[in-house]
């Protein structure tokens, strides 16, 4: 499999030199970035970032946060899960690409059916995981952005610490430690996970 370094454009003597055709990327550019490479991308304020890759800490956190999420999610209809992979277009100078992220049922049948095309908005519940690469601040303004164009709940996990802080419309957040519970709250009703589960053996 191609990587960045070896698709003509993506890096020229170390630096990024994507650009768009026009003033703004479009959703059809922004998927033919995936395309020969396997480099994951963002857009942020208009400039395109590339995402090394994480550690196995990371991976091991989102597979089990997804499949705690996935069978009760799947089993009430309540919605639907999307990884990593999927493009979230919040405005036209932000894409984001969450660790994962819940659709509502009811924003789904206003799309149906769903496409492979970039999904305008912000999920309804958006998870991103740290990783060593990561900066607290940034993935902070992140999570700010999340809800800013239309997330109801958010979610920053921290392996190492154990922690996770939980992002809610027009408050702080709430730092979790490792014996407390990770809620849905009313985006995901009934939804409870110890943090002590999720983080066991880590």
């Amino acid at each position: 499999m191609p990587t960045s370094r070896h698709v003509r454009g993506v890096w020229e003597l170390g630096a990024r030199s994507l650009k768009p055709k026009g003033e703004y990327w479009t959703d059809d550019e922004l998927l033919r970035l995936g395309t020969n490479t396997d480099v994951k991308y963002e857009l942020w304020n208009g400039k395109i970032i590339a995402m090394p890759p994480a550690g196995l800490k990371h991976g091991i956190v989102i597979t089990r946060l997804t499949a705690y999420l996935g069978i009760y999610v799947l089993q009430r209809k309540l919605g639907e899960l999307a990884d990593g992979q999927s493009g979230f277009r919040l405005s036209m100078e932000h894409c984001f690409e969450p660790d994962i992220a819940f659709i509502s049922r009811e924003r789904l049948t206003l799309l149906e059916p769903v496409s492979e095309k970039i999904f305008h908005g912000s999920p309804d519940l958006a998870v991103e995981v740290l990783s060593p690469s990561d900066s607290i601040t940034k993935t902070e303004l992140k999570m700010r952005l999340y809800l800013t164009y239309g997330s109801r709940l958010a979610w920053l996990i921290d392996p190492n610490s154990k922690t996770v802080r939980v992002y809610r419309p027009g408050q702080d957040f709430e730092l979790l430690r490792a014996d407390r519970w990770l809620t849905g709250n009313s985006v995901i009703p009934g939804f409870r996970l110890s943090l002590a589960r999720l983080f066991e053996g880590l």
